[in-house]
């Protein structure tokens, strides 16, 4: 009987102790899973307020009130030595319809006018054409922009027409809106293009990226150029060995920064002018060598490869974007501002 009784006190203590473990050794209960916090928009979210640029050090802020009303201007025709005078957008027409195929999208000849449009009133303002020939702007391409009235069309009066009077600033100071043909699918800075020609701080121009090779000529994507050691060695100033020049630094593009040997160097930007805008295409070079008598320089794009990149601006004219939008690609955080209806 005795034994009887105690097998199930037994077991009943054996399940007691079982229940007894497993309160005691299961895991504690999970806690409630936190809300996912909403993401923080990204610099390119619709609607989010972007820091507004500080003023540039020696910039100084624009006074609009100056082009109220479109202004006549005076223009120097080069190939003729004598002075034109003539509305600004009259002007314009001429200068997009050589700076650019008249044929080419309106929304890229339209991106065209705001940049030379502003650039005009930089060298009006600058009074840099004014030193040379008593007149506002030039038509020699080397001391401004092109020009070739012949050219226009129907296309680039429209161009201009829809972006009359527009200008762009930089925290209330104008734009220095240069522009090359072909920037080697990056852009390149005031530091590797425009040293010693532009002395105040030019944060619009970084080394952003486009796609310009989707339509811009083979012989503007890529090219290879032979010059003598010769000519090398004294564009940089060196009397040694040529076989000593090399590449001394890039900058932020790619783009040369410094060329020279031991104590001799010059900025890439002045060494490309002294060999010749048409035999050193851009200083975008990715192989520099030497044979012992010339150097072999191969290189991208065509230009000093700053501002708007003309078949840039073709490429991202096809691919739908406005003549605003493809502004802001090239000009980082600027504004644009109608100056005279």
């Amino acid at each position: 009987m005795r034994n009887k009784f105690n097998i199930p006190m037994v077991a009943i203590l054996f399940i007691f102790l079982l229940a007894g473990s497993y309160f005691l050794l299961r895991p504690p209960a999970q806690k409630p899973t936190p809300d996912i916090p909403t993401p923080i928009p990204s610099d390119e979210t619709p609607g989010k307020k972007m820091p507004t640029p500080m003023p540039i050090p020696g910039v100084e802020n624009f006074d609009a009130s100056k082009y109220k009303d479109e202004p006549i201007v005076s223009v120097w025709i080069a190939n003729k030595g004598y002075v034109e005078y003539m509305p600004m957008e009259q002007y314009l027409e001429g200068v997009i319809a050589r700076e650019m195929d008249p044929k080419w999208p309106l929304e890229a000849l339209a991106a065209q006018a705001i940049a030379s449009r502003t650039l005009t009133l930089n060298a009006i303002e600058a009074g840099t054409i004014r030193k040379l020939h008593n007149a506002d702007v030039s038509t020699a391409k080397e001391e401004l922009q092109a020009y070739g009235p012949e050219r226009v069309n129907e296309n680039v009066r429209t161009a201009v027409r829809h972006t009359r009077g527009q200008v762009l600033l930089y925290a209330g100071g104008l734009v220095n809106a240069i522009y090359s043909s072909c920037n080697g699918q990056i852009a390149g800075t005031k530091e590797e293009s425009f040293p010693n020609e532009i002395k105040t701080p030019t944060p619009y121009f970084q080394a952003v990226t486009d796609n310009c090779f989707q339509y811009a000529p083979m012989k503007e994507q890529g090219w290879m150029v032979k010059i003598p050691a010769t000519e090398v060695a004294a564009a940089v100033g060196y009397k040694g060995d040529p076989g000593n020049i090399t590449i001394l630094e890039k900058g932020p593009s790619g783009r040369i920064l410094y060329i020279g040997a031991e104590d001799k160097k010059i900025y890439g930007a002045d060494f490309r002018k002294k060999i010749g805008y048409d035999r050193l295409k851009s200083t975008l070079i990715t192989e520099m060598s030497y044979d012992g008598r010339n150097f072999i320089f191969k290189g991208m794009g065509w230009g000093n490869g700053v501002g708007l990149c003309q078949w840039g601006a073709y490429t991202f004219a096809q691919q739908g974007l406005t003549a605003e939008a493809i502004i802001k690609k090239y000009y980082i955080d600027v504004e644009i501002k109608k100056l005279w209806e």
